[in-house]
């Protein structure tokens, strides 16, 4: 009784970590890896997403931290995550992590508005996933890698919507364990029949194992396509609005499955300088690292620093001065004797050439006035 009891909790114990069908790791149920299209500054997110399975369900709560380049082109993304999948029918749920990486790029297409953000942008990422999900029965690791587009679109400086296409291939590792069959073994070769002890030396574990645990390896490609949705609080805060489809295996062969969520940015770093305009980029630089950036500039030799004006000799702004010279005077005219008869003419003296003839050449100076002609009067009548 005792031998059999020990054999039976024997069975038992192996049984437990039996399934009767296989494991089937499947694409498409690793997180989204872009948090945000933003690639203004660094910041944090908090994030969920349900996705909306036939007959079951994919939740995701994640953490990401991403960092900035000071080209503002660039975004590194880290995120942690947890998920569950609940598949449809009786399956059990399935509880799991994943680690996402991406480098998420952005270029400018039009303009930026005075806070930074490009009115259009083409953006793409490439980054990996790694998901592990497990359930006690079924367990399995998917390994992708991601390739996307998108095209960031903002129509105001306080609203983005960004359109986005994700081909995700990768390799599976499925797990299979199936149920070892006792009734083609010998069972005194586990229990001794004078103890009834259950003994198991090494190489009957790796029969076991070789024949009850079976590793799977297969390749997928999945894909997904979306639509983010951001509203720019401040430079500080963001909230973010997502809609994804996709499926559960390869590419959209697989279940279909919708995710809605959104999350939370808060911008831990100041936008980089970068992306602003001059006028918002000064202020927040110091006097003296504006100083030492005009003096690398073509325009600092036009500039002295008041030291340099401090160190030149005075000048006067009255220049001394110069000889006083004076025209000569012109020749009197010869003095006209008086008329024999008549009255004396009134005695004219002739002007002096004005300043504009004296510099004029000769040829242009204005003709002298001719001399009047001499009247002849009648003699000076006798004196009474």
């Amino acid at each position: 009784m005792q031998l059999g009891l020990r054999y039976g909790l024997f069975v038992a114990s192996l049984c437990a970590f039996t399934i009767t069908r296989p494991a089937a790791a499947k694409s498409g149920t690793h997180p989204v890896v872009v948090s945000t299209w933003d690639t203004r500054a660094s910041n944090v997110l908090l994030q969920y997403r349900h996705g909306f399975l036939d007959g079951g369900g994919l939740n995701l709560v994640g953490y990401n931290a991403n960092f900035s380049a000071t080209s503002g082109k660039l975004s590194a993304q880290f995120g942690i995550h947890y998920l569950n999948h609940d598949e449809r029918g009786d399956a059990p749920v399935q509880h799991g992590l994943s680690a996402t990486a991406a480098a998420v790029f952005a270029f400018p297409l039009s303009q930026r508005f005075d806070n930074g953000l490009p009115r259009a942008a083409l953006g793409f990422y490439v980054g990996s996933a790694p998901t592990a999900l497990v359930s006690g029965e079924r367990n399995y690791l998917s390994i992708p890698l991601v390739f996307g587009l998108g095209v960031p679109l903002s129509p105001t400086k306080a609203i983005t919507i960004t359109p986005w296409g994700e081909l995700s291939p990768g390799v599976n590792l499925d797990t299979t364990i199936r149920p070892f069959r006792f009734e083609d073994q010998d069972p005194s070769s586990f229990v001794d029949p004078t103890t009834g002890e259950i003994t198991l030396d090494e190489s009957d574990i790796e029969r076991v194992l070789a024949d009850s645990v079976e590793l799977e390896m297969s390749a997928g490609v999945g894909a997904r396509a979306g639509l983010d949705f951001a509203l720019h609080l401040s430079d500080a805060v963001d909230i973010g609005l997502n809609a994804t489809l996709s499926s559960v295996g390869t590419a959209f062969a697989g279940a279909r499955v919708i995710y809605v969520g959104g999350g939370l940015i808060f911008r831990w770093d100041d936008i980089v300088p970068a992306v602003l305009p001059a006028e918002r980029r000064l202020l927040v630089e110091s006097c003296d690292a504006i100083e030492q950036r005009f003096r690398q500039c073509p325009n600092r030799r036009l500039w002295k620093s008041p030291e340099e004006i401090s160190a030149e000799p005075p000048v006067s702004s009255n220049p001394p001065p110069g000889p006083l010279t004076l025209p000569a005077a012109p020749a009197s005219a010869a003095p006209v004797p008086p008329p024999a008869n008549g009255p004396l003419p009134p005695a004219t003296e002739p002007l002096p050439p004005s300043t504009g003839d004296m510099l004029a050449p000769p040829a242009e100076r204005a003709p002298a006035p001719a001399p009047e002609p001499e009247v002849p009067g009648a003699a000076f009548p006798p004196a009474p």
